[in-house]
Parts: C-alpha cells; sequence; structure tokens
C-alpha cells in the first residue's frame, strides 16, 4: 500500500512538472504608432486557442500560455493586427500596432450647392445681406416670402408656430437641410422652426429649390427642397452691432 501511494505521488509530480514545462508566460506593451500612446484593452490571443489577455490602461499585458511555444496575436480596432512567435517564457518588449487608415477614414457630410445660370433646376438663393434687411424679429421662414412659389405664414402666432408651403406642399413633402442635413422631423416630416431659434444670426445662404428634386435620405422631397447653409468660422475679426424693435415691445 504504502508503495503504491509512493508511485502515485510520484506520477502526479510528473505531471505536474510536465504541464509546467509547457506552459510560457508572454509580457509586453502596446503602442499606437499614429497617437505614439498605450492602447488600453488591446486583444492578445493564443493563436488556435481560447486563451487570451488585454491590456491595461498602461498597455501592459501578460499571457500565460497552454505551449511552450507558438503564436500570439496581438489586435486592437482601428489597428493592423500582428502576429508574434514565441518560445518559452519571453518579454516581448514594446509593440507598435499600425494604423488601419481604411477603417479610420473620416465620413464626411457634403452640402452641394447649385450655382446660379448653370445649375439646371429652378432655384432661388436668399444671401445673408437679404435675410439681415428682410427678418427683423419675424420668424426665419418669413424671409422666403418674396420668394417665387412659397407661402410663409406665422401660423399660430406663437413662436416657432411658423410653417412655409413650397408649391402648395406643405413640410412634410419638403426637405428642409441645414449645410445638406435634413431636419424633418422622423416621424411625421414637419419642421418645428421653434428648434432652430437664432438660425437667421447664423446663415450665409439660403437655397430653395422650387419642384420634385433626388434625394439619399429618407425624406420626401416633392414639393421641394430647402438648403440652409450657415457661415463658416474663418472670417476676419469684427462684429457688429443690430438693433430692432417688435410690437408689444419685443
Amino acid at each position: 500500500m504504502k508503495k503504491i501511494t509512493q508511485n502515485l505521488l510520484v506520477a502526479m509530480l510528473t505531471l505536474f512538472s510536465v504541464v509546467a514545462f509547457a506552459q510560457s508566460t508572454i509580457t509586453g506593451k502596446i503602442l499606437g504608432s499614429d497617437i505614439s500612446a498605450p492602447l488600453p484593452g488591446a486583444n492578445v490571443i493564443e493563436k488556435g486557442t481560447s486563451n487570451g489577455a488585454t491590456t491595461d490602461f498602461d498597455g501592459n499585458f501578460s499571457l500565460t500560455t497552454t505551449t511552450n511555444s507558438g503564436e500570439v496575436i496581438i489586435s486592437y480596432v482601428g489597428y493592423i493586427s500582428q502576429t508574434i512567435a514565441f518560445n518559452g517564457s519571453a518579454d516581448l518588449g514594446t509593440i507598435t500596432l499600425k494604423s488601419d487608415e481604411v477603417g479610420l477614414e473620416e465620413v464626411m457630410i457634403i452640402a452641394s450647392v447649385a450655382v446660379d445660370r448653370k445649375t439646371p433646376v429652378a432655384v432661388s438663393t436668399v444671401k445673408a445681406e437679404e435675410i439681415a434687411l428682410k427678418l427683423g424679429t419675424q420668424e426665419f421662414p418669413e424671409v422666403l416670402k418674396s420668394t417665387p412659389g412659397v407661402y410663409a405664414t406665422k401660423s399660430g402666432g406663437g413662436f416657432g408656430d411658423g410653417r412655409i408651403n413650397l408649391r402648395g406642399f406643405t413640410s412634410e413633402n419638403v426637405a428642409v437641410m441645414i449645410n445638406g442635413v435634413p431636419v424633418n422631423d422622423m416621424e411625421n416630416g414637419r419642421v418645428f422652426w421653434s428648434n432652430w431659434a437664432g438660425l437667421g444670426d447664423v446663415t450665409s445662404s439660403l437655397q430653395v429649390q422650387r419642384g420634385l428634386g433626388a434625394s439619399r435620405v429618407a425624406v420626401p422631397s416633392i414639393g421641394g427642397t430647402i438648403n440652409i447653409l450657415t457661415k463658416t468660422t474663418d472670417v476676419e475679426a469684427g462684429g457688429n452691432v443690430i438693433a430692432s424693435i417688435g410690437n408689444d415691445g419685443y
């Protein structure tokens, strides 16, 4: 009985020694090439297994592998993955992942502008000077009163109740955009001008296209399209003073 116990103990020690010998500890630090800073949360996976680890806030990691030799795959969103071979415990040092330019390509929203006498559409353009001259204390839609095919009114009389009809169509069938971004309500297509208070102060130009227009977004541009372009920040230093008077002391 004593001999069997001794043999079992020797076998267990041998097994643990083999397992311990087959494992390795891989350490290192991961940086991003474009920012030259650590990448926290980067994935380090032992190839062919589900064994892995993630980097800490400083980009450091420590991975205990299941085998003595093999490869680890290092990956991070927006960066090109790297595969590094190892043989035994090792410190891989600083590993720099290259930025994946395709994955980080910017998404740009471009607002197209019709050019007078060149773009083949029925369009009217209202410049910032005309807005400052005509708008006063009125609501923004009323600057289009003199535009052909447009009917603008205060409607209920309260602030933000103004509405526009373009060729007889209400705002549900008119695409209203600011710098090419649609602002129609997602549920019913209406435009609530109370959400855009002060728009007249920052508008560079306002274009109204009358008639059916093609649109890449889910806006039914049946009556026409109204595109509001705001002023840029690269203007010359300076300012202006405006004084206006409305009814009832407003």
